[in-house]
């Protein structure tokens, strides 16, 4: 299944995946889950497994990536626990469940799914204005731990590891500052993707032609590529986040989430 071409072809994906999610502190999922069906779907896995292999392995990979991203971002930000703790502890039950669910649903779904995922990724990027810098709000723990549910829930069933969404919501719906939200949501991301990477394992043990190197619904061997590229440019990404503005980056970004989305529903649904 793996050629020396798709092996490449992973790496240079992982690399580019890797630097724009550390830069913008999201989103890299939602590239590399149409990146990943495209290489599944070529083997010849069907609609519900590609699907399902690919939001497996995309967790793996943006776990290593958003880690890498963390250290990093920690440096500017020393005191995020108090928000970042709760959130990141209630989507590791959230993802679990998300994970487990997605599993049990049909792969043309599943695509459906993550396009209206991507849809609100892209809108968010595109309507998105950066303000002045102010104090951060405070979170009492009965705020935090349910949207980090629902945060873990919606992101695993998706196959996206949980950045993209605590950005949204901290950013648009409760106004934390960015400057804050990157180092947040990279961690969040680290923990929800584990626990989500690990429910896809768990249930997609023993399932029905499964493509070499996989454990579950994890292909270790195309993970490995992309975390080999995907993780140095990460951090690379990261450190530019505080030193680039990135509005037009961001724009591009997201007019392309527009035509990914699009494409992915209309995959699901044809």
């Amino acid at each position: 299944m793996f050629s020396l071409g798709t092996i490449i072809l992973l790496l240079v994906i992982g690399g580019v995946i890797g630097l724009l999610s550390g830069l913008l502190g999201m989103g890299g999922g939602s590239l590399m889950i149409p990146a990943l069906v495209l290489v599944f779907d070529s083997a010849g896995l069907g609609a519900d497994l590609s699907t399902k292999m690919a939001f497996g392995t995309n967790l793996l990979v943006g776990m290593t990536t958003a880690l890498a991203g963390f250290m990093v971002h920690r440096r500017y930000e020393q005191r995020l626990w108090s928000i970042v703790l709760p959130l990141a502890g209630a989507s590791v039950l959230g993802a679990l469940a998300g994970s487990t669910v997605a599993s049990h649903l049909p792969g043309p779904l599943l695509r459906i799914l993550f396009g209206a995922a991507v849809a609100l990724v892209a809108v968010n990027l595109l309507l998105r204005r950066e303000a002045a810098r102010e104090r951060a709000p405070r979170f009492s723990p009965a705020v935090l731990i349910p949207l980090g549910l629902l945060i873990g829930f919606t992101a695993s069933l998706v196959g996206l590891g949980g950045a993209v969404f605590t950005t949204i919501i901290l950013v648009a719906l409760l106004r934390y500052p960015m400057q804050h939200v990157v180092a947040i949501s990279t961690f969040v991301q680290t923990a929800g993707a584990f626990a989500a990477c690990l429910g896809y394992m768990v249930n997609g043990l023993g399932a029905a032609g499964l493509p070499p190197f996989s454990l579950g619904y994890v292909n270790l061997l195309a993970a490995g590529a992309m975390i080999l590229t995907g993780l140095p440019l990460a951090r690379i990404g990261a450190r530019l986040t505080h030193r680039t503005p990135s509005d037009t980056l961001r724009r591009i970004f997201g007019a392309l989430l527009l035509a990914i989305a699009a494409a992915m529903v209309w995959s699901g649904a044809r």
